[in-house]
């Protein structure tokens, strides 16, 4: 499992549960090696990381690295890290890669593609099962998926990648022995033996406590090429992934909601704001440059679609030309609110493309 006494360093380091990234800086800063450090404990490591995380890191010296290396070996726990060959590539680019990885299952390989997929733990049917077929769909082209275990959109994009065959990787923001959600365990299992894996920067015995998710979700997005957020609520933790993507230069994806759905807030907000609009795996697949649409759909007619009375002047203002939000309030004499809910419902549908500027078209024009 191990090549050499540095990455035995570097894993007696990473076992630590109170060892912070900044606090292995100033370490590394301090000594020339991870070796050095170890060969050298405890000389000038209580004013460097101070006295909990000194004492923790002699506990784990006197308790014996090669029995915590057996231990990991028994629990089918594997090791990567930074630098070496089974290095997920997509994450040793972001600015703070994690130093170690222990993972159940196989990690991505080569020139995979992946597209990280997040939301509410407090989904709607709408978007369980949109997180669900658009995971599905990606997985079935060979895009690994990629999420947090956690309940609601986590949990059906991971079932949706499983459902078609393919591969998904969960990132915990806890060690390998406290998997979170419990009702989530046998997910985990079923990740990791699919092909997939389950992965974390944390050592087995790190509770999931609150504080350990932001930093868990770099990880998410480092993993991918892009990024679809399905449904999130105001002050929603999800937001963070968000904010890892923009900065990790990830392509961000939002699902489409009604625009009075609690959990469609932040979507439609993003996407007014620049995220790409995804309604379908195609979105993705085409945005990407991973292929999608072969040509462009044909030009959708009254008798191909199952209009509501609200929608038909909606797509009779939009049959000879593109329109404008405000023009279209005029020409239907709707309120905003329920234009923008259907106009939104008709994209969801494929029969209007939203272009810039709040401009609209029938599809295929």
């Amino acid at each position: 499992m191990l090549e050499n006494a540095n990455q035995l360093a570097r894993l007696w380091l990473a076992l630590a549960e109170s060892m912070t990234p900044a606090a292995r800086r100033r370490l590394r800063a301090r000594f020339q090696s991870d070796e050095e450090m170890l060969s050298l404990f405890p000389q000038g490591f209580e004013e460097t990381v101070g006295p909990k995380t000194t004492e923790e890191l002699r506990a784990l010296r006197e308790l014996g690295l090669d029995k915590l290396l057996l231990r990991l070996e028994k629990l089918g726990i594997s090791l990567s890290f930074l630098g070496g060959a089974d290095y997920p590539a997509l994450l040793s680019s972001i600015p703070d890669p994690p130093d170690l990885l222990f993972y159940r299952g196989r990690l991505p390989s080569g020139d995979y593609r992946a597209v990280s997929i997040v939301g509410s733990r407090r989904e709607t049917r709408y978007g369980r099962q949109h997180a669900f077929s658009i995971a599905r769909d990606l997985a079935a082209q060979g895009v690994v998926i990629v999420s947090g275990l956690a309940r609601g959109i986590d949990t059906a994009a991971h079932r949706g990648a499983l459902d078609a065959g393919g591969v998904t990787v969960a990132v915990l923001g806890s060690g390998l022995g406290h998997v979170y959600p419990e009702e989530n365990i046998k997910l985990a299992e079923e990740i990791a033996a699919s092909g997939g894996a389950v992965v974390t920067e944390l050592p087995p015995s790190a509770l999931p406590l609150a504080f350990r998710f932001p930093a868990r979700n770099r990880i998410v997005s480092g993993l991918s090429q892009g990024l679809l957020l399905a449904e999130a609520r105001e002050r929603s933790g999800t937001l963070i992934t968000v904010g890892h993507a923009l900065d990790q230069g990830r392509e961000v994806f939002a699902l489409p909601g009604e625009v009075d759905a609690p959990g469609s807030c932040i979507p439609n907000r993003m996407i007014r704001e620049g995220a790409r609009l995804c309604t379908c795996a195609e979105d993705i697949l085409e945005d990407l440059g991973w292929g999608g649409r072969a040509a462009a759909p044909r030009q959708l007619s009254f008798e191909d679609l199952a209009l509501t009375d609200a929608q038909r002047p909606i797509m009779a203002a939009l049959r000879e030309d593109r329109r404008g939000f405000e023009e279209l309030l005029d020409l239907t004499g709707m309120d905003a609110a329920s234009l923008g809910r259907e106009l939104t419902m008709l994209e969801l549908e494929g029969a209007v493309e939203a272009l810039p500027g709040r401009m609209y078209r029938a599809a295929g024009r």
